[in-house]
């Protein structure tokens, strides 16, 4: 199986004429349709193209079709397994689809393959929350901050945990 970077990389063609590299620039610009199709241009000229398959997940992703978004995904996946990014953007789609397990379970493969993320970190421990998983919530924060020593929102949630924590155990 390719390495990631052999399959994402565009191959003999100048950066500001590769359509991925032109549709992330779009994308971050806000013309997600723009990305979109450029994505598919580079899907159509070379199906292997891992970055093209994530592009067109993040556009998808946006214009609110996360099913959409995950089929994207599960073929950048397929072409490599190895790709960090294209786990974490699945993780994503997963939450906005609601199926914040299978979002976890997507985050944390990523960080199975390093280095670990403070941004992926804190996702985990933003949804564990939302499930109630106040404590394993605070591990994860705690791991926000090993990489992120200053971040401030990991800290006031690691507080505010241990508060509810303290609440609901008071009530048993």
């Amino acid at each position: 199986m390719p390495h990631s970077n052999d399959v994402s990389e565009p191959r003999g063609v100048a950066v500001d004429q590769d359509p991925v590299s032109i549709g992330r620039m779009a994308f971050l610009a806000g013309d997600v349709e723009r990305a979109k199709r450029l994505a598919d241009e580079a899907i159509a000229n070379d199906p292997l193209r891992q970055d093209a398959w994530i592009l067109k997940g993040r556009s998808l992703v946006c214009r609110l079709d996360p099913v959409g978004a995950k089929e994207c995904y599960q073929q950048a996946l397929d072409i490599d397994d190895r790709n960090p990014e294209a786990w974490k953007r699945k993780g994503f789609a997963h939450r906005v689809d609601g199926e914040v397990d299978d979002a976890i379970a997507c985050w944390k493969r990523s960080l199975e393959m390093g280095p670990e993320d403070h941004r992926t970190l804190s996702d985990i421990a933003n949804a564990m929350d939302d499930q109630g998983q106040f404590a394993n919530a605070i591990e994860y924060y705690e791991r926000v901050l090993d990489v992120k020593p200053d971040d401030a929102y990991a800290t006031q949630n690691i507080r505010l945990n241990q508060r509810i924590i303290a609440k609901l155990t008071q009530k048993r």
